[in-house]
Parts: C-alpha cells; structure tokens; sequence
C-alpha cells in the first residue's frame, strides 16, 4: 500500500497536479490498529484523507486543547470540535478551524467520554 501510494503521487507529480500551499502531517499507528492518515492544513481549512486502515475506516477526533499555568504544572483541556470518520481513500475538507487544532485517528471508533 505505501508503496501505491507513493506511485500515485509521484504521478499525480508528473501531470502537473499541485496541492495547496500549506502544513502537512502524516499519522502512522502500526500494531493492532494500523491506520495511515494525511492532513493538510492551510489556514482555517483542513484536508483529511484516510489512505490505510486495519478496520477499512479512519476516525477522526478534532479538538482544541487549552492550558494554564498552576501551581506544581500546567493544566489542560480539551474542547472537542467534531467527530468524523472516512472510509480508506475517502477525503474530507473542514473549514473554520482554530489555528493550532489537535487531531486523534484511530482505525476504530473509540467511546465519546466527553
């Protein structure tokens, strides 16, 4: 799979096709769970793509963390911003997001505990 993925891009490379400018992250979690997963981040817009999962699917959690100081450490929050979920090629675009958002991915979906 990574080796297609890699064949694919080179190609999409060669006839021109260009991505937006912007920040890109790859999560790679091997094990149990393994799931491969893109996002581009260009402003307040992201672009989510699931390209491998065990399950066949990728589930997104967004998220906006906020700390402060406190004695003996720092203390944090998180404030959730939406659940999702792709299927393995699917591709997502989110607009408004908070510069400096979080993500989890995970190859299955995990209990909302919020």
């Amino acid at each position: 799979m990574q080796y297609l993925t890699f064949l694919l891009g080179s190609l999409m490379a060669m006839l021109g096709y260009r991505e937006p400018q912007g920040q890109t992250s790859i999560v790679r979690v091997s094990g149990e769970q393994a799931v491969l997963s893109r996002t581009t981040v260009s402003g307040d817009r992201a672009r989510f793509q699931c390209l491998q999962s065990e399950s066949g699917n990728c589930f997104y959690r967004l998220y906006r963390e906020h700390c402060r100081e406190q004695p003996g450490g720092e203390l944090c929050q998180r404030q959730a911003l939406g659940d999702f979920s792709l299927v393995v090629g699917g591709v997502r675009d989110v607009q408004g997001l908070p510069a400096g958002f979080g993500q989890q991915v995970r190859a299955r979906n995990a209990q909302r505990r919020d």
